[in-house]
């Protein structure tokens, strides 16, 4: 018998329990032995299954003969529950803030009471909340009040008229920086008089929309103390002419040097800027974040919603490594520390993996990805340029084994193939020294993976952590990448199909900066387009339905090591779920990004209601 057929049943036994208590025992003892079974065979389930759902805890099946009826109940719906047999349902019972009952409408209305709240689903859709596994929010919110390009693609020309009609729409404080941000930075090209011609006499950062190249001013690189005496930080280039002096391009770490002249930030301004942030998050269904790379800053933001009740979501962060200031040999021991000390609350805010930075991006003109083979020239010739090694292997072997040994969910930036084997590289190590981990290691971006390198995340047990709303021929991949690398290696881009085939669990993350909209990640992950009529990225590499919607759900709750509260809808989790305006799943691949969310719930309350709804 089914699991979700014993949970019928159950309810059913509950319903006669009153008027015939023998046979409702006996029903009731029929049932208990069936979930028991069914419970067995999910245990059976091992990390070799992963890359088609993440194991679950144990949390119990049914709810008790005593309890009282449901405070809210979803019927007549298609309830997608992401649970191990992906099993669609009718109708959903939640008490407090839990499911307590999945099934068909007739065995789970027996729950409505009195005071029984009931949602007629009326045939829509319903999945488990959105989880972003890679995104950005307390750094990126911000931007909503800065000069916001939105990653449009422009020219030296363009740049400056789009900024100078911000500063005459808001120029704010003449004597503070003004930023200019979501610049597209393929092809661009700016010299120092360029910058200076936009704002001469102000202090000025443009950064681009990956946030791995950035140009400052004159005005902002005197602020920052940056002359041609100033060495690259590790990890990072200044931009500088035939005399060594800086042009005011910044690549990866320089960008650091640079912000840490600026004013510091209001904690309170930055607080009210994530909670609208976050507010728009939940329209579109995402109920869960781990944020990427944080430090003791971004957490008091965190923490500030957190103190004043406003933290309608649930966030785990990831303490970074910056190469430039902590040494390798100190910074597991200070993770450990920043773990303990925001350890706010185990189901809403807390830090308990680190982010480690490989290499930068892949696109021309920055190409700070480390590659395999050497990078094209815009005639097609090799160049001696493979891309920077950010941290010596030896010396990442270690970082990581200690990271693992401590509990640590190791989150690695790498984005060339390289990188990515370096990372791969570093974690057999781990294995090596630890034995098998369960701390959910997760390697992200992967533009590039070498074939050679598709098993080794599943014999290794780490998660492949994808931002497939970059799978399109955008001008990132048209102009800034595709002329640079080959065919041979250009076939791999995002290679999420290679990777699922070869049995690597697939988690799904936006990387907002630029868009967090799940729904977009989720039609570029099957028609690989920008839109209808357009060329597909290397079709070959698609991914389903099924297999992107339990990325951003089931897949991404186990890389968040949440799994046994959120990712699925089954009772003894909690009630995080979206209501759906559309059926993703019957529909056209190409309409995904215009699916609206009716109302998302979190901890069994509603966090976000359309207006129409």
């Amino acid at each position: 018998m089914p699991a979700s057929t014993a949970k019928d049943y159950y309810v059913f036994a509950r319903c006669v329990q009153g008027s015939n208590a023998r046979s409702a025992t006996l029903v009731l003892l029929a049932v208990l032995l069936a979930a028991a079974i069914a419970l067995a065979q999910q245990r059976r389930i091992q990390f070799d299954d992963l890359a088609k759902v993440a194991t679950l805890s144990d949390p119990d099946p049914v709810a008790s003969a005593a309890d009282p009826p449901a405070d809210l109940v979803l019927l007549h719906g298609k309830i997608h529950t992401e649970d191990p047999n992906r099993n669609v349902v009718q109708a959903m019972a939640l008490r407090g803030n839990t499911i307590i009952a999945v099934g068909t409408d007739q065995t789970v209305s027996m729950l409505v009471g009195p005071q029984t709240r009931t949602i007629d689903l009326r045939g829509k859709v319903v999945l488990p909340g959105i989880i972003d596994a890679h995104i950005h929010p307390a750094a990126s919110a911000p931007d909503l009040d800065k000069c916001n390009l939105h990653g449009d693609s422009i020219s030296a020309e363009e740049l400056r008229a789009r900024a100078a009609k911000c500063l005459k729409e808001n120029s704010g404080d003449p004597k503070s920086w003004f930023e200019v941000v979501q610049v597209d930075a393929v092809g661009l090209l700016l010299t120092l008089d360029d910058l200076d011609s936009i704002l001469p006499d102000r202090p000025m950062l443009i950064v681009s929309s990956g946030s791995h190249r950035a140009w400052a001013n004159s005005a902002a690189l005197k602020a920052a103390d940056v002359t041609a005496a100033t060495k690259d930080p590790i990890g990072g280039h200044f931009g500088r002419d035939a005399n060594g002096t800086p042009t005011g391009t910044l690549d990866d770490n320089a960008i650091d040097i640079v912000e840490k002249a600026m004013p510091k930030p209001d904690v309170d301004l930055n607080a009210a800027q994530l909670d609208r942030a976050f507010t728009a998050m939940r329209a579109r269904g995402i109920t869960s974040v781990q944020d990427a790379a944080v430090d003791d800053r971004l957490m008091q933001v965190y923490k500030r919603l957190y103190d004043s009740h406003r933290l309608n979501m649930r966030v785990r962060g990831s303490y970074v490594f910056d190469k430039a200031v902590i040494p390798a040999s100190t910074f597991v021991p200070q993770a450990i520390e920043f773990r303990k000390k925001w350890a706010i609350d185990p189901y809403f805010l807390r830090a308990d993996a680190v982010k480690i930075f490989l290499d930068g991006v892949i696109e021309y003109p920055t190409q700070t990805a480390a590659l395999l083979n050497p990078y094209l020239d815009a005639a097609g010739r090799p160049t001696d340029n493979r891309g920077p090694s950010y941290i010596p292997q030896d010396t990442l072997n270690h970082l990581i084994a200690e990271a693992d040994a401590a509990g640590f969910t190791v989150h690695i930036h790498a984005i060339g193939d390289r990188a990515v084997r370096s990372a791969l590289d570093a974690f057999a190590y781990s294995r090596k020294m630890n034995g098998p981990s369960d701390n959910r290691d997760q390697i992200a971006h992967l533009e590039l993976v070498d074939p050679a390198d598709f098993p080794r995340f599943k014999a290794l047990a780490v998660i492949a952590n994808l931002q497939l709303d970059w799978a399109e021929r955008d001008d990132w991949i048209v102009n800034g990448t595709l002329p640079y690398i080959g065919p041979d290696q250009a076939r791999y881009l995002y290679a999420a199909r290679s990777l699922r085939d070869a049995g690597a669990l697939i988690a799904g993350g936006t990387d907002w900066g630029y868009s967090f909209d799940p729904f977009e990640a989720m039609e570029h992950a099957i028609t690989r387009s920008e839109g209808r009529g357009k060329e597909p990225l290397f079709p070959e590499q698609s991914i389903g339905i099924q297999d992107i919607v339990a990325a951003h759900t089931i897949n991404a709750a186990y890389a968040l090591k949440q799994e046994r509260i959120t990712g699925s809808l089954e009772p003894g989790k909690r009630g995080d779920f979206i209501l759906l305006g559309r059926d993703i799943f019957a529909i056209d691949p190409f309409d995904i990004h215009d699916t609206k969310v009716l109302a998302t719930y979190l901890d069994g309350r509603e966090v976000y209601a359309a207006a129409a709804n």
